[in-house]
């Protein structure tokens, strides 16, 4: 897969543009404010549905204008992959000029991998951000895991209102295992599916850093997750 063409209508600092990109190695150079980290931003959209930059739409809209679009042009094989982005009024997603109801629909449609120089926090900073990094390339590759978070984090909120119930309203706390056992249950699919990705990763890793450090390190990823500690967290009243 590679992308052939990317079209922006007042995309960031872009009010017309259409870039054609070569099968191999595309370097796209210039002065700093020009616009090169926006083409890479706007690739990340059409790919992912968000930004990797900012969580405000509005930000990724000219400034001047009130909507923006973005059309990237791909070829997986022996077909083309046309992926539109309209953001308004709402975010709209369109997959060869269908309209896309959900915005998980148009993940895995083309893979990418994107590297920054903040990326280096995914070691040094908060699980959280290596939680974001696991769930943006799982869900490339396996497309219903997605669904598996937008499906965990729903109930997961409704499982923090039902404790604030609790403590406020005196609502039994029996209930509260309604929650915790579909909690329990999905989370347990999102741990087999990072556990699996990790593996793979672990299969990659492992031969070229040694070869890299010449046989003297080793190097190994493992996951450990502590959902059953927050799960049973004894409730403060």
């Amino acid at each position: 897969m590679y992308i052939q063409k990317i079209k922006l209508e007042n995309f960031r600092n872009y009010e017309k543009a259409e870039i054609e990109f070569d099968k191999n190695v595309n370097i796209i150079y210039g002065d700093n404010a020009q616009g090169k980290t926006n083409i890479l931003e706007s690739i990340f959209v059409c790919s992912l549905g968000k930004s990797f930059r900012t969580n405000k739409e509005k930000e990724l809209v000219n400034k001047e204008k009130d909507f923006t679009k973005v059309e990237m042009i791909s070829r997986k094989e022996d077909r083309e992959v046309n992926i539109k982005c309209e953001i308004n009024e709402k975010k709209k997603f369109y997959i060869n000029d269908i309209f896309a109801k959900r915005t998980s629909e148009i993940i895995g449609k083309n893979y990418i991998v994107l590297f920054t120089p903040e990326d280096i926090e995914i070691i040094n900073n908060e699980p959280a951000r290596r939680r974001r990094f696991l769930n943006i390339m799982i869900s490339q590759l396996r497309p219903i895991y997605i669904n598996l978070l937008s499906e965990y984090n729903k109930i997961l909120e409704q499982r923090n209102i039902y404790l604030k119930q609790i403590k406020y309203e005196g609502k039994p706390i029996e209930n509260l295992y309604i929650w915790d056992e579909q909690i329990a249950k999905i989370g347990q699919k999102i741990y087999q599916y990072r556990k699996e990705f990790i593996e793979k990763i672990n299969d990659k890793i492992y031969n070229i850093h040694l070869k890299t450090t010449e046989n003297k390190e080793k190097v190994k990823i493992e996951y450990f997750s502590n959902i059953r500690k927050k799960l049973f967290r004894k409730f403060e009243k």
